[in-house]
């Protein structure tokens, strides 16, 4: 049996583009049980567990498939979230997002309070389920329409008391008197699929992925948005890097007395918008 290290660097050696480091030290700690790369540093000159196990897996990922698919789950701000062909997988971007609609939130409302928040289009459900670890007496929603989706959201949360919710966007709060402070969302942005990744447009959810035009659900949840958020309500979007502009527009369509804010992500990429409902306080 070959130790963790002759098989980190042997799949090194393999100049397999899929097989980055971060991808061969995830197939580890999986294989050997292990949550975090120190556990699996102090075992590198030990065998490596479940090898079989390991080739077998190794072989999907050198396919291209993606490796999280491969592994059954992904890491969100330190939780792991099961993930399947159904549901996205979760991204550095979302991450960004989360941790901004933390601190906005925080300022904008008392936390210990009557709280509540929509996430739209949920799919893994990784944002709420944050959302509800970082504010537990919070009410959490999540809305998609995709049975599939919310069946993995709901092993997501495990014994979190989130609401998920079938139907298309917003309409499941409305049909249901649902009114909320706060509305987050990473919707379908991109217009045409030869702007996708190869590995991505073959692996994950095409419904999760396209809009046409690009800011289609943006307009669409801006729109309705009025009957679900209460009167010093949130709007907090994942956008794509060039929407900018059209979403100024749509948002002065329907907002325009509230406070906008785009925002970029770490990457220095136009990535996030927030709409403050009636203004208030200064979040710049």
């Amino acid at each position: 049996m070959p130790t963790n290290r002759e098989v980190y660097f042997n799949l090194l050696k393999s100049n397999n583009k899929y097989l980055t480091r971060l991808v061969i030290k995830s197939l580890l700690n999986d294989a050997n049980g292990f949550w975090d790369e120190i556990s699996l540093y102090k075992s590198f000159d030990l065998p490596c567990n479940n090898y079989d196990d390991l080739l077998k897996k190794i072989e999907r990922v050198k396919k291209g498939e993606p490796f999280q698919y491969v592994l059954g789950y992904a890491n969100f701000i330190d939780q792991y979230f099961e993930v399947n062909p159904h549901v996205l997988i979760p991204r550095q971007e979302t991450e960004e997002l989360v941790i901004s609609a933390k601190l906005l939130i925080e300022k904008a409302f008392s936390t210990s309070g009557n709280l509540s928040i929509a996430d739209i289009c949920t799919g893994s459900g990784c944002i709420a389920v944050t959302l509800k670890k970082y504010f537990p007496f919070a009410t959490i929603y999540g809305t998609d329409i995709d049975d599939e989706c919310l069946k993995v959201a709901r092993r997501n949360a495990k014994s979190s008391e989130i609401t998920f919710l079938r139907g298309n966007l917003l309409d499941p709060l409305i049909q249901k008197g649902i009114k909320v402070d706060v509305v987050i969302s990473n919707p379908p942005y991109i217009q045409n699929h030869e702007e996708i990744d190869e590995q991505v447009w073959k692996y994950e959810p095409h419904l999760a992925l396209l809009a046409k035009p690009s800011t289609f659900f943006y307009e669409e949840i801006i729109k309705k948005s009025d009957a679900v958020l209460n009167e010093n309500g949130l709007l907090l979007f994942e956008i794509g890097e060039d929407m900018e502009k059209p979403l100024a527009e749509i948002v002065d369509k329907y907002y325009p007395n509230a406070k906008v804010i785009f925002s970029k992500d770490m990457h220095n990429k136009m990535r996030f918008l927030y709409i403050i409902k009636r203004g208030g306080k200064n979040y710049a």
